[in-house]
């Protein structure tokens, strides 16, 4: 969802009528605000849904959202190995810790995660840990949402140990292994 300026000049000062009013159990005006002058009106549809019931999400955050999924389902089956588990897998592909987006070359992306998981409250295994990873991360990830897809059955929100290395590795591009 796009606003020209001229709908950004209006939002801004409906916000602000809506502030000095004080009006309570309504939107938030301040997130609104933020939303449309930043460029994010596809967040709007996520906070109020009934309100914006044939809006399409963006690909860049249906992308986002599918890295915040394979992340949390990474990080949770890690969490459920045994200590026997963990000693078999293999951590030159690096930690099984979620390292962000970069903020150079991918701050959209960033904040898009970052309005996810502060202002919309969703992906709460990630609040306050959406981080600058300083290293370019679209290669790797869609690598791993490949892999991914191979590996597990659909809707299945746990991985085998063999299922999680598989995945794990994939971080390391072809080239490298």
């Amino acid at each position: 969802m796009e606003f020209s300026g001229k709908d950004q000049l209006l939002f801004t000062l409906l916000t602000d009528i809506h502030k000095a009013l004080n009006i309570k159990d309504s939107v938030d005006a301040d997130f609104v605000q933020r939303m449309i002058c930043d460029g994010d009106g596809w967040a709007l549809a996520h906070a109020y849904p009934s309100m914006f019931l044939n809006e399409e999400t963006p690909p860049n955050v249906k992308y986002v959202m599918d890295v915040l999924d394979l992340w949390q389902l990474l990080e949770l089956s890690y969490a459920d190995l045994t200590e026997a588990e963990r000693a078999q897998l293999d951590f030159n592909a690096g930690d099984v810790v979620f390292p962000g987006f970069d903020g150079n070359n991918e701050s959209e992306l960033l904040s898009i995660a970052r309005i996810l998981t502060e202002d919309l409250d969703k992906w709460a295994h990630f609040k306050g840990r959406i981080k600058n990873s300083h290293m370019p991360t679209t290669g790797l990830y869609e690598r791993m949402l490949e892999e991914l897809a191979n590996q597990r059955e659909p809707y299945s929100y746990e991985l085998t140990l063999d299922q999680l290395q598989a995945v794990v590795r994939s971080r390391i591009h072809p080239s490298h292994r």
